[in-house]
């Protein structure tokens, strides 16, 4: 049986992990796991607000190394299904928790979900990759990590983020399996016409196109 958390209980795990509170987010884990008779992961499994949004979206988006650290240990070694579920957890619009540290730019964070095993290839409801809104956020070290993280998982060159963003074309390869490659308007005029960015398409690729989901949509990159 699920947790019966209330809404105010949700409310303050919610804002311990979105304020790096570790030490309060602790005690409500422990005192609400105790009463429920469930372990922390379940508790973490069924706090969401509203918007479907995690303690790891909020720990993430606000770039709280530590406590997503925190939210990591509670997660089952030995249960990979429930801990790749909490990890790539996705909000109303698609969201997991990587898309908003790419977003927001904290390559610390980014580098420890992706470590822990948090899909890069997840699209949101634009259609867009972890890599896509750190492209359109501009944030360089996010996206040459994304690159260069793949080209060590070996690959062809397929391209780069945001125009000058990727240092080099990193490889795609079987890390990214699946992913299509297409240029799209990031819906930002210029003095020069509008700016083309490349981004990735998340979508099965076979002999005959694309069996994926749809076309992506320009504009804004994630919504909270």
């Amino acid at each position: 049986m699920a947790p019966q958390l209330s809404e105010d209980e949700i409310d303050d795990l919610l804002y311990a992990a979105r304020t790096g509170d570790n030490d309060e987010l602790t005690t409500l884990l422990s005192s609400l796991a105790e009463r429920e008779k469930v372990s922390p992961a379940e508790i973490l499994t069924s706090a969401k607000d509203e918007g479907k949004s995690t303690c790891l979206h909020m720990a993430t988006g606000n770039g709280h190394l530590e406590t997503v650290n925190l939210l990591l240990s509670h997660l089952p070694a030995n249960n990979t299904a429930q801990k790749q579920a909490y990890l790539d957890a996705p909000n109303a619009y698609g969201n997991t928790g990587l898309h908003w540290a790419a977003l927001g730019g904290h390559l610390s964070v980014v580098r420890a979900l992706v470590e822990a095993g948090a899909s890069v290839a997840a699209a949101n409801d634009k259609n867009y990759i972890p890599l896509d809104v750190a492209g359109f956020a501009e944030k360089g070290e996010v996206v040459d990590y994304f690159l260069a993280a793949s080209a060590k998982r070996g690959g062809g060159r397929r391209g780069q983020g945001r125009r000058g963003a990727g240092k080099g074309g990193g490889g795609w390869g079987g890390w990214l399996k699946g992913v299509e490659e297409v240029s799209v308007d990031d819906g930002e005029g210029e003095e020069d016409g509008e700016e083309e960015v490349v981004a990735m398409r998340a979508g099965e690729v076979d002999g005959e196109g694309e069996k994926g989901k749809g076309e992506g949509e320009a504009g804004k990159a994630a919504q909270a």
